[in-house]
């Protein structure tokens, strides 16, 4: 998961920058989706160097991608058309951000029931 945590969080820094870009500079909230994903990114980083501390990191992870979901779905509704890069760029961190807490999720699960079962417990 750190891999695919600084991959997907490598390409909201992109998506953010380069709608930042095509709107003229004028809009710094383009800027949200670089912020967590650099977030997201460092996680994954700091996973790989740190593996014992992997858990507290994927749980931060989770927990930003969740938020950029809920911030990015949240203005959709309000979206006037399709097309234009304002458009494209909440479409698109919305649906990264949704498939990396997926991933996140099934691999808590997949954590969860392969855990041995302590028979002193």
């Amino acid at each position: 998961m750190s891999k695919i945590s600084i991959y997907i969080g490598g390409l909201l820094c992109v998506i953010g920058v380069l709608s930042y870009i095509f709107t003229g500079f004028e809009h710094p909230t383009a800027l949200i989706p670089v912020a967590l994903g650099a977030l997201i990114a460092l996680c994954g980083w700091l996973t790989q160097k740190q593996p014992e501390k992997a858990k507290i990191y994927m749980h931060i992870a989770v927990t930003l991608a969740l938020v950029g979901f809920i911030g990015s779905a949240a203005r959709i509704p309000k979206l006037e058309g399709f097309g234009n890069i304002k458009s494209v760029s909440i479409w698109s961190s919305s649906v990264l951000f949704f498939i990396l807490a997926g991933l996140y999720v099934q691999s808590f699960i997949k954590a969860r029931t392969n855990k041995e079962v302590d028979p002193d417990a």
